[in-house]
């Protein structure tokens, strides 16, 4: 009977709101964590707990709307300044920014609700409801939120947790498959970028695709002050032209619903308080679902190194529906996170590799015929130009298969990754003064044509690659700045990097002070040379 009536009152939630009156007054009046303790209790905000009690399609039809508003709003400038990953991107692009939190905050909101189920049956009915989300909003052209959802069902919290997706059943375990790997990021995105290209309006494609492209231009072609180049205008504008032609996009046959939009808004999230709430929901699903293997002992953070049923799979990186279907013994084995905020932002420029393995643009690098020299004494990168090859076109996006950008000449970008290794930095001068408090900051550097990539640590031991992030915290220009090397008798390996026109000083300590100094250089085309000792002896 209980399940007769919820399902009752499912099927006509939206067809009869009349009902909602009578229902206030039978219930309780009880509250989830997903919802604000300020929240309002009237209409649907008492009846909708949890997202059971809306069907799917009415689910993914206002997060559309919710969606398509935002995306509507994005300017040109916002787009060609990149200005989402500068300290004012609330200022220079506010509405990429409220699209970016539009995407966490759907994802947040899927782990929640599927952690607020007390039992594995109750998690399981919930996964396969927002499983339908996914679908209708893959009907709907929303690969925003779509890959939103996707990415929360492949999270940490909720990918462990294997009695819940042991009741999954087989078909909602396909069907998921097949939506995720639309998302795949091997070979730059090509399945995601495929499947753009086939689609026709209306459509919120997946915005953090093309704000990858746009860092990969900035950083091929900076803009340094005055006119654009011609090559940087041309790329640019041509995704310009393929987001304005989303934007045109039309989803009137979509009727507002504003109660179940205000309960989709009520999702208590903030920004700032990410990594927190990304703890606490890893901890909620451990204590939900205990680890049956024993956790491995590694330097990178725990989050990221709990075990699935076995390593094999695990490194496979293979989906719940392909897990249950094979049993091996148990190892230790490191779950890699599918999806980080900087997706969002677009900020995601590297591909993965193995654990371990450094980051390589795919634009500049070659797949598989790039051999990797290490020096013996720190094991850091040689510069290594070996079987260097092109790859012509690093990305294809059009509506009809007719326009084309970011394709790269043979004769250029083909030695962007010059130099890589763990560093120190410490903060000297800050537009000519001494900040306050200078510490020293652990970060994986990268020499990357003529920028500086920064990677920030997972945790506090570790000097490999695989202890820092994928995604780079901050992307800096060498252009101006000017390498020095420091002889301290106390503190070898030391070298300074310095700009007189900003008056910024920064001290880095290194396996290979020497290496560095030179590939800063060589990245700056000034290899200074030591002079020769000059012959004083002439013959006149």
């Amino acid at each position: 009977k209980r399940k007769n009536s919820l399902s009752s009152v499912r099927t006509n939630l939206v067809s009869h709101p009349d009902a909602y009156e009578y229902l206030n007054s039978c219930a309780n009046g009880g509250k989830t964590q997903s919802l604000p303790a300020n929240s309002s209790m009237k209409g649907y905000d008492n009846i909708i707990i949890n997202a059971l009690h809306v069907v799917p399609e009415e689910l993914a039809n206002q997060i559309t709307l919710l969606d398509f508003t935002t995306f509507a709003e994005i300017q040109p400038d916002e787009l060609t300044s990149c200005a989402w990953t500068k300290r004012e991107k609330l200022s220079l692009a506010p509405n990429i920014v409220s699209f970016t939190k539009r995407f966490n905050h759907t994802m947040f909101w899927t782990v929640e609700e599927i952690l607020a189920g007390d039992s594995s049956k109750e998690r399981a009915e919930i996964v396969v409801h927002f499983i339908k989300i996914a679908k209708k909003l893959y009907e709907l052209n929303n690969l925003h939120s779509l890959f939103a959802i996707i990415s929360a069902l492949q999270s940490a919290s909720i990918f462990r947790l294997q009695k819940t997706w042991g009741l999954v059943s087989k078909k909602d375990k396909q069907s998921f498959d097949r939506l995720a790997d639309i998302f795949s990021d091997k070979n730059n995105w090509q399945n995601l970028r495929e499947y753009i290209e086939s689609l026709r309006l209306p459509c919120i494609p997946y915005l953090g695709l093309f704000l990858t492209d746009f860092i990969y231009i900035d950083l091929a072609h900076p803009h340094t002050g005055g006119l654009e180049s011609e090559q940087r205008k041309n790329k640019m504008n041509n995704i310009l032209r393929v987001i304005s032609n989303y934007q045109q996009s039309n989803y009137k046959d979509i009727v507002p619903n504003l109660n179940v939009q205000r309960y989709i808004k009520s999702i208590r999230y903030i920004e700032e308080l990410q990594n927190i709430f990304e703890e606490d929901q890893y901890k909620k699903s451990i204590a939900l679902e205990p680890s049956l293997c024993v956790p491995s002992l590694s330097s990178c953070s725990s989050k990221e190194s709990f075990n699935v049923e076995c390593s094999a799979i695990a490194n496979l990186n293979l989906s719940p529906a392909k897990i249950a279907s094979m049993r091996v013994s148990h190892t230790s084995g490191k779950f890699r996170p599918l999806h980080r905020k900087c997706r969002s932002l677009g900020s995601n420029i590297f591909s993965k590799g193995t654990h371990c393995q450094a980051n390589i643009p795919l634009d500049f690098i070659p797949k598989n015929d790039c051999i990797e020299l290490r020096h013996p004494l720190d094991d850091s990168v040689l510069d290594n130009k070996l079987n260097m090859k092109t790859n012509e076109n690093i990305a294809k996006e059009s509506i009809n298969g007719e326009a084309t950008f970011l394709q790269t000449d043979h004769d250029q970008d083909t030695d962007m990754l010059n130099h890589e290794g763990c560093v120190r930095r410490k903060t000297v001068l800050k537009g000519g003064r001494k900040p306050a408090v200078a510490s020293w900051q652990r970060y994986w550097l990268q020499i990357w044509a003529t920028s500086l990539v920064y990677f920030a640590p997972k945790s506090f031991k570790g000097s490999d690659r695989c202890d820092f992030k994928r995604e780079p915290c901050k992307v800096c220009s060498l252009s101006g700045w000017v390498a020095r090397e420091l002889d301290f008798p106390k503190r070898k390996n030391t070298f300074e990097l310095l700009n007189a026109e900003i008056g910024t000083l920064y001290k880095f300590r290194a396996d290979s002070s020497d290496l560095w100094v030179r590939a800063i250089r060589n990245a700056l085309g000034k290899n200074i040379e030591k002079p020769s000792s000059i012959n004083l002896m002439t013959f006149e």
